[in-house]
This record gives C-alpha cells, sequence and structure tokens, in this order.
C-alpha cells in the first residue's frame, strides 16, 4: 500500500467507487499536526497536569481507521529515550505482521542536574513505599484514553527495560488497570501493600546472572529490591500458581522458569552470565553480556498474544 493511500479520510472508510462506510470508533487521524506520515513513528505530545508530554506512536502497515486493534506500550530505560527503545526492543516487524499499535512514551523527570543518572527516570517509577504514582500513571492513561478514542484501541500490553520494567511494574500493580499482560526486563518489583489488590494478570520477565545495575541477589537501601527469584515467587503466589515453578532449558546460557496452575502465567527467563541487557537485541558491552539464545521481542510477543 502507498503511503498516499495511507492517509485515509479522517472519520471514514472508502472502498472501491464511491461506496462509504461510517466508522464505529476512533477518528481514524493517521497524520500528525502538520500533515505528515512519519516512518518509523509519529512524535506525538499530550498535555498532563499542565505539562507536554512526548510519546510516539506507530501505526501498524496496512492499519484500517475503524477497526479494533491492540496496542503493545513499550517503556525505555534510566538515561534512555523513547527513541533509543523503539530501536532497542524491536517489536516494529511483529507489530506490522500482527496489526498491532506501538506506543513509547518518553519520561520527563527533570534533576537540577541533568547529568544525574537518574534525570531520564520514570516519576512512576520508584521503589513502591516512596513513589508519587499519580504523575507518569497519569500519562500513560492519558494515552490510553486518546487511543481508545482515535484509534479504537482494543486490549493493552505492557513491556520495558531497566527503569521501563518498573513503569510496567507499576501498571500491573494497579487494582484497575487497563493492561491485560505484563513484560519487565531486567527490573521489576514486588511490594504487597501496594500490589496486593491487583488482579491476577499475565507476567513475562527476564533478568541476567551478571546484571551489575539490579544484582540478581537484590539491592539494599534505598532501593530495598530482594533477590529476583524471591520477587518472581511473589507474583506467582499473587496469582494463585504452585509453589515451585518448572525448570527447562531453552539455550546454552538461557533457563526458563515457569509457574503451573496458575490464574494467570507467570514465566521468568534467567540469562547465565547476562547483563543488564535485552536477550536478543543490540549488544550493549558496558552493561554486560547479551544473549541471543533467545529474542525477548519474539518470547514476549508471543507471550502477549498466544491462543
Amino acid at each position: 500500500m502507498s503511503e498516499v493511500h495511507r492517509l485515509i479520510v479522517v472519520g471514514l472508510l472508502t472502498f472501491g467507487s464511491g461506496n462509504v462506510l461510517a466508522q464505529t470508533c476512533g477518528s481514524g487521524v493517521i497524520t500528525d499536526a502538520n500533515g505528515d506520515l512519519h516512518r518509523p513513528y509519529q512524535e506525538r505530545t499530550i498535555n498532563v497536569a499542565g505539562d507536554n508530554r512526548k510519546w510516539l506512536l506507530r501505526l501498524p502497515d496496512g492499519y484500517r481507521p475503524g477497526e479494533k486493534t491492540d496496542v503493545v506500550f513499550d517503556f525505555h530505560g534510566a538515561t534512555s529515550t523513547a527513541e533509543q527503545q523503539f530501536a532497542y526492543s524491536n517489536f516494529a516487524e511483529l507489530a506490522d505482521r500482527d496489526g498491532v499499535i506501538l506506543v513509547m512514551p518518553d519520561a520527563n523527570k527533570v534533576y537540577v542536574d541533568p547529568s544525574h543518572h537518574l534525570a531520564g527516570y520514570w516519576n512512576s517509577a520508584w521503589e513502591a513505599k516512596w513513589r508519587e504514582r499519580d504523575y507518569d500513571i497519569d500519562f500513560v492513561l492519558a494515552i490510553v484514553d486518546e487511543l481508545r478514542d482515535e484509534y479504537c484501541a482494543d486490549d493493552f500490553y505492557a513491556a520495558g527495560m531497566s527503569a521501563g520494567g518498573d513503569m510496567t511494574t507499576a501498571l500491573q500493580c494497579m487494582a484497575d488497570s487497563h493492561f491485560q499482560a505484563f513484560a519487565p526486563v531486567t527490573y521489576r518489583y514486588w511490594n504487597a501493600a501496594e500490589c496486593e489488590d491487583a488482579p491476577a494478570l499475565p507476567m513475562i520477565s527476564f533478568h541476567g546472572t551478571d546484571d551489575k545495575v539490579v544484582p540478581l541477589e537484590g539491592l539494599p537501601a534505598p532501593w530495598f529490591d530482594p533477590p529476583v527469584s524471591e520477587i518472581m515467587q511473589s507474583w506467582a503466589e499473587h496469582n494463585g500458581c504452585d509453589p515451585e515453578p518448572t525448570e527447562e532449558r531453552v539455550g546454552s546460557d538461557v533457563l526458563r522458569y515457569s509457574w503451573q496452575n496458575c490464574d494467570a502465567p507467570v514465566e521468568w527467563f534467567l540469562v547465565e552470565g547476562g547483563g543488564h541487557t535485552w536477550p536478543g537485541g543490540v549488544d550493549r558491552e558496558v552493561l554486560g553480556h547479551t544473549s541471543h539464545e533467545i529474542s525477548a521481542t519474539e518470547v514476549i510477543w508471543e507471550f502477549f498474544f498466544r491462543e
């Protein structure tokens, strides 16, 4: 389909010679304010609490206004950006294949010192006891509302790298989350006081044994993170799973832990020797080993959209 044909008249679907059908939902706006269809994504802004927040929208090839479409949110890590996360996780080909909208929100926590290692962190993504939850959560929910209004968005899914995994977990801990499944990579948390009222929903996660940023054995104050195995076990218990997971080797350096008889599935991929990295992604030597025995991108996608 040519780019010209993709610029469909707002609010209408046209088929053949003059046959017009009214949309059932959404304006179907494909262009940005300047009338340009940007590839690989469009840069959008939305006003939340007086701030214009940036996010990236990618409509799949063949997108048809008025048709219900699933959405995957992809959250970047600290010091990273929405644009970098789009390239790092690389969901685009799968999104085109299956007709899924991609959304990459951008964190904008401002420090006096912009070189501070948390200057690009999510305001909502923090150890639960100290988080100011409403700021970035409201940002995400505002995007959800806009997607439902304009693009007939149907089911929502959340994935994220590092601090983006923290943000993903924050959405999973909500008692009234709009998301159907979650995939935190290299970071996730559990806090009973915050998460115990959340419904049992599918979760898949990834971690490396040699992660120096978020060590497998946990972090002391001010993070107060228990070992990753304990966090995953807590989520398995929350989801009503059997106490002990099944262990399976799925690569020369990758183990898969899956809990059985759950109200909602829980899976954990442990990369032996893996660093603070996205399995199957671009090698980032400064952050340690990246396994290419599996693709977190493909595994997450299958987990989200399995029949």
